[in-house]
This record gives C-alpha cells, structure tokens and sequence, in this order.
C-alpha cells in the first residue's frame, strides 16, 4: 500500500454505490422481462415494484452527488464520476417510464417483440453490471471492454428488432394498438440505446485508467 494511500485513502462509496445502483437496474429488468411476458395478469404491483427501484436508485445518485462535495480522494475523476452517475439513472428512469407506459396502456395479449426487447435489456443491464464491478480493478481492463463491446452488440441487434417491430405493425388493423406499440417498442430501444451510453462512458474511463 502507498503512503498516500494511508494519509489519504480512496473513497471507496462510489464504487459500491455505483455497484449497488446497477444491481437495482439488473432488478428493474428482470420485473420488466415478468411484466411483458406476462400481460394478462395483474399489472400494478410489478409496475410499483419498478417504480420503487427507481426511487432507491434516485436516492443512491442523489448520495454521490452529495458526496463528491466533500471527498478528498476519488476513484474515478470528478466528471467521470458524473457521467456514469447520469447515465446509470438514464437507465434506470426509462425503464421506469416504460413500464409505466405498459401498465396504463393496459395491453393484453401476446406480442413477441415485447418479450424479445425485454430479454435484450436484461442482457445488456446484466453487462453493465459486470463492467461495473469491475471498475477500479484495472487488472480487468479486458473484460470491462468486453462488456461494453457486448452492451454494444445488443444495441446494435435492438435497432433492426425495432425496424423489423414496426413494419409488422402496419399490418394490424387496429390503430389505437398500434399507437401503443410503436410508442413501446420505442421506448424500449431507447432503454438499450442508454444502456450503450453507459457502455461508452465505461470504456472511455477503462481507456484513460489503463
């Protein structure tokens, strides 16, 4: 251990906290996956549950926030500490706000697309979290590369699913539904297009770290 380091030691909250915040994302997606898999069933309670997770994560950025004010010694720079904060809570409040598109909608039935984005979202909130984890250790620079080249892959995949969700859709013949869709389905990609922002700003940090 540096001298340094025992004067001033590294303030290790941001990296639990961010470690924690990704955790309530991952957890978020997992009751989005249940909420479009299953439509016909009782919406409210999975929706409330995104919602709280929502809530806690706000909490969370609001403490790093606070934070950084009177923390000596940081992990991360300042900016970039600001940057993942933001993005990580872009994450989490889209999905929020989908899921609450998808509750007031009151969409039943069955639509393939949905289930397919939800399980697209998962993989890449499933990344974050591992690249996340990984900061600080930038031993493991490789594998937090790794997951934002993967964050990007599902990006990538969720941009044709839209166009190809959307076509489909001007087949149906009921306009109101397909306005709910199309506003979804939207939604949904754009929780992948932020999940790659997070990606970009992992890897710009694991880039000036290494």
């Amino acid at each position: 251990m540096r001298i340094w380091d025992i004067i001033l030691p590294e303030d290790k909250f941001f990296l639990e906290t961010f470690r924690e915040i990704s955790g309530k994302i991952v957890l978020a997606s997992t009751q989005l996956n249940e909420l479009t898999s299953f439509l016909d069933k009782p919406k409210g309670l999975i929706c409330q549950k995104i919602h709280k997770l929502e809530h806690e994560s706000d909490e969370l950025v609001r403490k790093i926030f606070a934070r950084l004010e009177v923390s000596l010694i940081t992990p991360l720079e300042l900016d970039e500490i600001n940057r993942l904060a933001k993005s990580l809570d872009d994450v989490m409040d889209i999905i929020d706000w989908v899921a609450h598109q998808i509750c007031n909608y009151q969409l039943t039935g069955t639509y393939p697309h949905l289930n397919t984005f939800a399980e697209l979202i998962s993989i890449s909130v499933t990344e974050i979290q591992e690249g996340v984890g990984l900061l600080g250790s930038w031993e493991e620079a490789d594998e937090i590369k790794k997951s934002c080249k993967n964050i990007n892959h599902v990006y990538n995949r969720s941009r044709d699913l839209l166009s190809s969700a959307v076509t489909e859709l001007f087949s149906m013949q009921d306009p109101i539904l397909l306005i709910k869709l199309k506003d979804i389905y939207e939604n949904l990609e754009e929780v992948l297009q932020e999940c790659n922002d997070v990606g970009h700003v992992l890897n710009e940090i694991v880039i000036r770290h290494t």
